[in-house]
């Protein structure tokens, strides 16, 4: 009888001087193994007449620490506009081309740099009128979708404000103007013209990634507060980046954009250190 309580005893002892601090018991083939750390040796072995398997730390349990830091850059996207070039190729003769890169901070703030430009040429009844400018728009997002570290998928959706800057050439050609008392019609032209103005842009972004680093997304605009940076005795009917101009205009615009990463090497170590 002594011997079995002996035998128990010995059993507890270790159990008992190291429950605090192992992380797990595994008992194989009659053999206890405790561990008091998961990335340390093992402190001692104990022999029983049973198999006994305890697990402290469920394996879905969820992720407290990571091995390395979450890294601040997460890449660089470099995004192209295919909606608008088809959708002004046949419209009113304007043609508009976008371009965007922007930076994936914590994947939470996404500062963005946006370089555009258009080419018009509408003949209206009465008039020709040509347009060309190119176009600048800088701001950031903010990220409301899948920040976790331990995510899967670089899925984003967020909402942000942009400034936009443009340069616009414009010219009127064409002019019909009558002369009743000669009963003639002639036509005039204006000299070529050019202006830099300003505006606001509200925005929502959503990004879908599709493959690896390739990823597809819409943004959807809201433009205004529109500014010359100098007076004009005529103002451009239609302004690159912007839209239609007038006095307190307001235009919303659409893009369909397919994007590239440029992957940061950092979050791809982050991802394998960490079973990701």
């Amino acid at each position: 009888m002594s011997r079995y309580i002996f035998n128990i005893l010995l059993l507890i002892l270790p159990v008992a001087m190291f429950a605090a601090q192992a992380d797990s018991i595994v008992v194989v083939n009659d053999t206890t193994t405790l561990m008091a750390d998961t990335h340390k040796d093992t402190i001692g072995t104990v022999h029983i007449d049973s198999v006994l398997v305890i697990d402290r730390a469920p394996a879905d349990a969820p992720r407290d620490t990571f091995k390395l830091k979450m890294p601040v850059y997460q890449g660089t996207f470099i995004s192209l506009d295919i909606f608008n070039p088809i959708a002004t190729a046949w419209s009113d003769g304007r043609f508009e081309f976008v371009v965007s890169a922007d930076v994936s901070l914590w994947h939470r703030l996404v500062p963005v740099i946006e370089y555009g430009m258009m080419f018009q040429n509408h003949n209206y009844d009465t008039y020709r009128y040509s347009t060309n400018g190119l176009f600048v728009r800088a701001g950031a997002m903010y990220n409301f979708l899948n920040t976790k570290p331990d995510r899967k998928y670089d899925h984003m959706f967020g909402v942000g404000v942009r400034y936009g800057y443009s340069n616009v050439s414009y010219t009127l050609s064409d002019v019909a103007i009558g002369d009743s008392y000669w009963k003639e019609d002639s036509k005039v032209s204006t000299p070529k013209q050019t202006a830099n103005m300003g505006w606001v842009e509200f925005m929502a972004t959503v990004r879908v990634q599709v493959y690896k680093d390739f990823f597809m997304g819409i943004n959807a605009k809201v433009k205004t507060f529109a500014h010359f940076y100098e007076s004009h005795l005529t103002t451009p009917t239609y302004v690159p980046g912007f839209g239609q101009c007038s006095d307190g205009a307001v235009n919303f615009g659409f893009e369909y954009l397919l994007t590239y990463r440029i992957p940061s090497k950092k979050v791809r170590q982050f991802r394998e250190q960490n079973g990701f």
